[in-house]
């Protein structure tokens, strides 16, 4: 890894950057992440789709799991600070915004979340983002998140 005055290049796997575990941890590894200020920031997650799981309905992937995947990414960008010793706040999914699902993905797929803070008021966060797979766009909405510092 390295780190510029305002872009920090990756990857750095997920497992170091979120809480979860398997089979609770959907995302696979931070790819990039830029955050200069609310006007310049973006923020690209890799995953692979499971093929079983909580999410995994009679072989079939629950829509759920593109919101749950999506708030693992802005939880895995808000972690890279860890990585450079600071502790990342915890981060509560507080809301669901004009989420709409465009297509779905097939097991073993790596997807890609990107996403962008677009508003930020002391601890309350709204974060825009899609997941793309292979055949195009999957999903696209906003999520609310609440950061509790510790």
């Amino acid at each position: 890894m390295q780190k510029g005055d305002d872009h920090i290049h990756l990857p750095c796997a997920a497992g170091r950057l979120v809480p979860h575990k398997p089979p609770m941890l959907l995302v696979s590894r931070l790819i990039e992440k830029v955050d200069n200020s609310i006007e310049d920031n973006i923020s690209i997650v890799e995953a692979e789709v499971p093929g079983g799981g909580p999410f995994v309905l009679n072989g079939a992937l629950l829509q759920e799991y593109y919101i749950e995947v999506m708030a693992q990414a802005i939880a895995a960008s808000d972690g890279y600070p860890q990585v450079e010793g600071k502790k990342p706040a915890t981060g509560l999914l507080t809301g669901i915004e004009e989420f709409s699902w465009i297509g779905n993905a097939r097991p073993g797929e790596r997807i890609q979340i990107t996403f962008r803070k677009i508003f930020e008021f002391g601890a309350a966060f709204i974060f825009s983002g899609s997941i793309r797979g292979d055949s195009g766009q999957i999903a696209e909405g906003r999520l609310k998140i609440w950061k509790v510092e510790e």
